[in-house]
């Protein structure tokens, strides 16, 4: 497989039970590439949220391919994002609250650039990841109208996304300091391997916790954030220093910059700059909305249009369809409570 920002990624099946019950499958779920989480049930607890949360409609909504460069930019997107007291995740206030600094982000993706042996158009490295930023801060709605404003994308796209690959938490530990497996890190490694041994390193070393202590060595999360945003660079897609892409820690430590990497990902797909990915697909004979469910797809699946894209998008659609951030019992939802990790005690 050549390089994908999002291959091999798991799933969840949202179950809304009555009242506020929730069973354990409506997210914990196994991955191709990544272990399941305990089976814990997810705790439902009381939650008084201020505010409403966004209509139904949304506010911003797709732009064509092509329009990339009239794009705006963060400050006027920030001048355009309907604020609100809403906040259904208040344990994502410490990570919603960061922005990366800007030099440290630009220099990790020259020193991982994509367009290297024709995969990717020139622009993803020069304009497309140049942009991403994550300089933003404020209520996790709220970073979904930014880079939704960024990029020209439905928010209702990047809320349903956020639903199916991690309800909505940015990265919540437990008190052990582990991060909750599908709730904000996940695809965990199958196996060891010399590779993901100096994955593992690398980003312990970078980001100040070793999940190897949780798993084993060569094991720990190749994905990260609201957003599932994956760190790692199968050296088969292309060589990486430390088989990093360069998003690692700031889609760990920065909601804004999860969403608005994800946002530049749809957007450079929806452009055609993935030549990998849409190479003999009848890509360029697609309507943008075409383009659009497809990249979502391989957001998860790394493929165009496979069984595992497709399944993905019908979830997303109807995370969509049934808005399931407005129903009142969203905002109740917890990560479960694991017998070595202890309960969740807040984002890291």
């Amino acid at each position: 497989m050549s390089r994908g920002a999002g291959a091999a990624r798991r799933f969840g099946a949202f179950v809304l039970a009555s009242g506020l019950a929730l069973t354990a499958t409506w997210l914990l779920s196994p991955a191709r590439r990544g272990a399941e989480a305990d089976g814990a049930t997810a705790t439902a607890v009381q939650a008084r949220v201020a505010g409403t949360p966004p209509p139904k409609s949304g506010y911003f909504h797709l732009r064509g391919a092509g329009t990339w460069s009239a794009l705006p930019g963060g400050r006027a997107c920030a001048a355009k994002v309907h604020r609100s007291n809403w906040e259904p995740r208040p344990l994502n206030h410490v990570p919603n609250a960061v922005m990366p600094g800007r030099g440290k982000v630009r220099a990790a993706f020259a020193a991982s650039p994509r367009a290297v042996d024709g995969s990717y158009a020139a622009r993803w490295d020069t304009w497309l990841l140049p942009r991403v930023s994550g300089a933003y801060t404020g209520k996790t709605d709220e970073i979904f109208q930014w880079a939704a404003c960024k990029w020209g994308l439905p928010d209702n796209l990047l809320r349903a996304i956020a639903v199916r690959e991690s309800t909505w938490y940015q990265y919540p530990t437990y008190t052990s300091g582990a991060c909750v497996v599908n709730w904000g890190c996940g695809d965990i490694f199958d196996a060891a391997s010399e590779s993901s041994l100096q994955y593992c390193d690398g980003i312990a070393k970078v980001g100040g916790y070793d999940y190897q202590d949780d798993f084993s060595p060569g094991i720990c999360p190749k994905t990260f954030s609201i957003a599932g945003v994956m760190s790692w660079e199968d050296p088969s897609w292309g060589p990486m220093p430390g088989n990093q892409n360069g998003t690692f820690p700031f889609n760990r430590n920065s909601t804004a910059f999860a969403v608005d990497y994800l946002g530049s990902d749809l957007r450079g797909c929806i452009e055609g700059w993935e030549r990998w990915l849409v190479d003999g697909t009848g890509f360029k004979g697609l309507s943008a909305k075409d383009r659009m469910w497809g990249c979502v797809g391989a957001w998860y699946a790394g493929e165009w249009h496979s069984a595992a894209a497709d399944g993905y998008i019908a979830r997303v659609r109807r995370a969509w369809r049934d808005h399931v951030w407005r129903k009142p019992v969203f905002a109740t939802i917890r990560p479960p409570c694991a017998s070595a990790g202890g309960c969740v005690s807040g984002a890291g």
